[in-house]
């Protein structure tokens, strides 16, 4: 039945739209629409323009699809449009519009990685703030910013986005408790837990599928390894301590990172080259156990871009050994070193062993404590982590132990692994299954009545 020919007193629900700034890619649409119930071919991946030989970007991904690109589905009960629409449509009222701070720079060719970029703060700070609050006055209380950089420290604070950006603008954000905000910012679990994934600029896709190879691997040359791309602050200790041992089962890899003159001056001397005493520290490690970089030909890992540095980890480091000591990020360590972040946030380092299956031991145990909070608050199954600890250096004396005694340490991998591909299971079912953001934003919109036409 054509639709002005429908009898009036048919009942037609208004549908829930959600206008993105940005180009439409399929990657794009998992970061932003996941948890909908779709058929997976009814997510375009290429497209034909309407001449037959305007084959757009079905041989040429790079090619970006500026018209708008419209999906629908459905979240929850609720149908949803979400309207790619790249940069037209800000005056648009009947839905919300959102806008992300790394597919911004990738579109824009401002970076090749996601993630937070030291000296691109000028693209936050003046350029995006500026754009929101424009788009604010157009559409107030209906503007979103995803503003996920894996990052928590205080240059947000020191640039003072609490007073810049506009009060109704909400900002959603990578920490619990988050200073990089105007004070109306929303954590977003599931969206940060996929910005990690889709679009897959560090390749941390790859660890998932890559874990059906790693747990056939039983040939490690050491129980632990404490893995150091960068040597600097409470990593140093957490060598020492590792080193001090003496323990043929325990050992650290350094990364040739650090004699590329790519550290800051806290940690190498003024002429960009090691302190004596991280000199002393790295001479006392296995030659094979200084991970060189660059190679030649087939076995040169290139620059310090981070999808490098995250294919590189992939393929040489999870093989050393059977368990990782894993620096992460923590608040509460951070804030001993000056630094205002916000709570329990993550980085790549965590939620790339969690895919890949690897048994870890945090530094901080209270690494830990986010994944936990939310696989209980999705009632996912997981098992307790098997050893009781604050930070690391506390339990170097038990890792001795137990790497000596071989069925106690059968006991603890077992252990640590069930542990982690719980985690695994859970943290892709949580992804799958829900969207934060479209948990928040349809939990605010008023329930609209049906018009009878």
């Amino acid at each position: 039945m054509d639709f002005l020919s429908k009898q009036i007193g048919v009942s037609i629900m208004e549908k829930f739209k959600i206008y993105i700034h940005h180009y439409y890619t399929y990657e794009l649409f998992w970061y932003f629409c996941h948890g909908v119930d779709i058929d997976p071919h009814d997510v375009p991946v290429w497209f034909r323009g309407k001449d037959e030989s305007d084959n757009r970007n079905r041989f040429n991904k790079n090619v970006v699809i500026e018209e708008n690109v419209s999906i629908n589905a459905n979240y929850k009960g609720t149908d949803v449009e979400f309207i790619f629409c790249n940069k037209k449509h800000w005056e648009k009222n009947d839905g919300y519009h959102l806008f992300d701070y790394s597919s911004d720079l990738l579109e824009k060719g401002l970076t090749s990685d996601n993630g937070f970029i030291s000296p691109l703060r000028n693209e936050t700070n003046i350029r995006h703030l500026k754009m929101l609050n424009r788009a604010s006055m157009l559409n107030p209380s209906k503007i979103h910013y995803m503003y996920l950089d894996w990052e928590g420290h205080n240059p947000y604070v020191d640039e003072n986005w609490s007073t810049a950006l506009k009060p109704d603008v909400v900002t959603f954000v990578d920490e619990t408790t988050s200073p990089k905000s105007n004070g109306n910012s929303k954590f977003s679990f599931t969206n940060l837990l996929w910005s990690f994934v889709s679009p897959n600029t560090l390749h941390i896709r790859d660890y998932y599928f890559f874990a059906d190879y790693l747990k056939y691997k039983n040939d490690y040359k050491y129980k632990i390894n404490v893995p150091i791309r960068r040597l600097y602050g409470e990593k140093i200790n957490v060598v020492k301590k590792a080193l001090e041992l003496k323990n043929p089962y325990i050992t650290s890899t350094v990364s040739s990172f650090g004699t590329t003159n790519q550290f800051g001056l806290d940690v190498l001397d003024t002429n960009g080259n090691w302190s004596d005493n991280l000199i002393k520290l790295i001479n006392t490690l296995p030659k094979e156990n200084f991970i060189e970089k660059r190679g030649y030909g087939i076995h040169d890992w290139g620059g310090e871009w981070n999808a490098n540095s995250m294919n590189e980890n992939m393929w040489r480091m999870f093989g050393i050994s059977e368990v990782v000591i894993q620096s992460e990020v923590y608040p509460i360590s951070d804030n001993l070193n000056g630094k205002t972040p916000g709570q329990n946030w993550i980085t790549e380092k965590t939620i790339s062993h969690i895919l890949v299956g690897k048994p870890f031991i945090p530094y901080n145990r209270g690494s830990l404590d986010i994944y936990e909070k939310y696989m209980k608050e999705y009632d996912k199954e997981l098992s307790e982590f098997p050893i009781k600890y604050t930070h690391v250096l506390d339990i170097f004396d038990y890792l001795d132990k137990v790497t000596q005694n071989e069925t106690e340490w059968k006991e603890l991998v077992f252990k640590l692994q069930k542990y982690v591909f719980q985690l695994r299971k859970g943290i892709v079912e949580i992804m799958h299954e829900n969207n934060s953001y479209l948990d928040y934003v349809i939990s605010k919109e008023p329930i609209k009545k049906p018009k009878l036409i």
